[in-house]
């Protein structure tokens, strides 16, 4: 009787927690340049949530010294050994400015200091570009990420539909996108482009829209935001959204 009760109270939990309102914490962007600070605050922010946590890696290792590309291999391989899921985060988020795009595209490189790399590309230059970031990704031996976010959210008309024949999840500014079909509403909270007078406001919105029954948000913190919005600060948000969602990884939506 003891173990029946004891197997109905986890059936009842488990049920319970997959009705809970979720969330999606995501660091950007771990790289060659950053990864040893990166990982540092990446555990804080798991160790804040209880559970390890979505990382978006930026795969190009440009022209450093193997010693420094052999580092970040090892660091996204101990990172993934402990359970935090990777999505791929471009090619080296820098955009080519010698490539044609659309006005959209330029304007997109304008409002992300040309950090947009696949905004307005058509449909080739998009294709050549995700080959060219699952290559870069590829040559440090691992295992396909299970999704893939563009450098600031911009893409084009063409990504979506390419990313999704290879990668089980894609996403911009309004929606997450599954390769079963499904579309999610996601509302995006991200503090390093709030100029700091309106950091406090910010953090606040998140927190009251954290609390509504709409969607799946996705809370994503940048290394920036450690000391703009300060370490203390990025904590405490993390540890509310965990209080009043489940934190889940893309895989598990």
């Amino acid at each position: 009787m003891e173990i029946n009760k004891d197997i109905a109270d986890l059936e009842a939990e488990e049920t319970r927690k997959s009705k809970r309102k979720k969330f999606v914490l995501c660091y950007h962007s771990l790289n060659v340049r950053n990864c040893k600070s990166a990982s540092v605050k990446i555990r804080k922010l798991a160790e804040a949530v209880g559970s390890p946590i979505s990382v978006a890696v930026v795969p190009s290792i440009g022209g450093v010294p193997e010693s420094e590309a052999e580092a970040f291999r090892e660091e996204v391989g101990k990172l993934m050994d402990e359970g935090f899921e990777i999505v791929l985060h471009g090619a080296r988020h820098r955009a080519d400015l010698f490539v044609k795009r659309n006005p959209w595209g330029k304007l997109g490189l304008v409002l992300s200091h040309n950090g947009a790399e696949f905004s307005g590309l058509n449909e080739k230059l998009s294709q050549t570009l995700l080959k060219r970031a699952v290559a870069l990704w590829d040559a440090h031996g691992y295992g396909r990420p299970v999704g893939f976010v563009p450098p600031v959210w911009f893409g084009n008309r063409h990504l979506k539909n390419q990313v999704l024949e290879q990668f089980e999840t894609y996403e911009d500014i309004n929606y997450i996108y599954k390769n079963d079909g499904r579309v999610i509403r996601s509302q995006l909270f991200t503090f390093s482009i709030v100029p700091r007078i309106f950091l406090a406001l910010a953090m606040t919105i998140a927190c009251v829209r954290l609390m509504l029954p709409f969607g799946v948000p996705r809370v994503v913190i940048h290394a920036k935001d450690f000391s703009v919005v300060g370490e203390k600060g990025i904590l405490n948000l993390v540890r509310f959204a965990g209080a009043v969602r489940e934190k889940v990884l893309y895989k598990d939506l």
